[in-house]
């Protein structure tokens, strides 16, 4: 989900004027729902992604050799 400049992961489908919580803990309200499919290009938000991966069992990125 774009937000604050980064492409973040949330917990569910999202819906407009509803509050929601990023997985890095960032509460936003969505405004343009049509938009978000369309900003999978901006840059992660690494928090989320780390969160995302510990709950899916996957190791951190970048992983360490």
């Amino acid at each position: 989900m774009p937000h604050d400049g980064l492409r973040h992961a949330i917990h569910d489908e999202p819906v407009r004027g509803q509050l929601l919580e990023t997985l890095c803990g960032d509460p936003f309200v969505p405004q343009e729902l049509d938009l978000w499919t369309n900003k999978n290009v901006w840059p992660t938000c690494w928090d989320c992604d780390g969160v995302w991966r510990e709950n899916e069992g996957i190791l951190p990125w970048p992983r360490k050799s």
